[in-house]
């Protein structure tokens, strides 16, 4: 089991396998990727870019996916996934990104939600293509990551990890996603698991067994929020509310668990409040994996 950081700047936190570095989160905003630390890239989900091209959103009977739509759970603006445009360009900047880093993690790689897109250019595409509608989605967004594996797995020849909302049962029809197709497309996969809020572990715990089996051979990584861009201290998951789920996803199966924050700081942060948990970790012994366990005591000389 591999332990990651998930942050919004390019620094590093001590106590951990890797890093990896919010490039191009969905607000749409763009920095630098490092040589040191994985690339984590949006696509679809792009506020600036759907600022800058109010034409380019994704459309459907419910309304546009803007952030304010709340027929639809969006945090951000979404894309048209079938945007000619911004198809290509991600293509280059995902490769150029890649080769300036160790390899790339991508988010909102697929359609807005159910009923996505119905803007001409979809119906007029899905209509050419003589499938169902939701095996032309489908096909859209595989044919899509693979050419994004090329770009990253081929081309310059670094890890490439897709990331996937935490619906294991309906990613089909909501999002054109069907893990099988995109499993020989990617080195891991990522499932985001942010809540601000975990008191109900076995919930999570589910989804990540469901998830594990889905994926079968292919490793699965889940990222837990600690701390975002603008939150209230009050307002974020208590820290042994993450040291328990931690505990009980690593006895789910799960093979690798990373931890958001907006600022390196908030990692360390983090990491006092687990160390100083000791009567709870004493207490998870007897949960099942002591893997997980044995790597918060490792805290315990980064906070000294």
């Amino acid at each position: 089991m591999k332990f990651g950081t998930y942050v919004f700047e390019p620094k590093k936190a001590e106590g951990f396998d890797f890093h990896l570095f919010r490039v191009k989160p969905e607000v749409g905003r763009r920095l630098p990727p490092v040589s040191d630390m994985y690339s984590n890239v949006a696509i679809f989900g792009d506020n600036v870019t759907a600022r800058n091209h109010p034409d380019w959103i994704s459309q459907s009977p419910l309304g546009p996916a803007w952030r304010t739509n709340d027929n639809y759970n969006v945090r951000w603006d979404i894309l048209c996934h079938t945007q000619p445009e911004h198809r290509a360009e991600q293509l280059d900047y995902i490769e150029d990104v890649a080769r300036h880093s160790p390899g790339v993690w991508l988010n909102s790689i697929h359609f807005a939600d159910h009923g996505h897109c119905t803007c001409p250019r979809c119906k007029e595409l899905w209509k050419k293509s003589g499938l169902s509608w939701l095996e032309w989605r489908r096909k859209e967004v595989t044919d899509y990551m693979r050419e994004v594996s090329e770009r990253v797995r081929d081309r310059a020849k670094k890890k490439f990890v897709i990331g996937v909302l935490p619906d294991p049962v309906s990613s089909y029809e909501r999002f054109g996603i069907n893990f099988d197709d995109l499993a020989p497309l990617t080195d891991e996969f990522l499932v985001v698991m942010f809540s601000k809020n975990y008191a109900t572990p076995w919930y999570w715990e589910m989804l990540t067994r469901g998830f594990k089996k889905l994926f079968k051979d292919v490793k699965l990584n889940i990222a837990l929020y600690v701390f975002g861009p603008g939150d209230n201290p009050s307002e974020v998951p208590a820290p042994s509310e993450l040291v328990t789920l931690s505990v009980r996803a690593g006895r789910a199966g799960v093979d690798g668990i990373l931890y958001l924050t907006d600022k390196a700081s908030q990692i360390w942060d983090f990491q006092k409040a687990v160390v100083d948990r000791v009567e709870l970790r004493q207490k998870l012994k007897t949960y099942g994996c002591q893997e997980v366990l044995d790597f918060f005591a490792s805290w315990e000389k980064v906070v000294e």
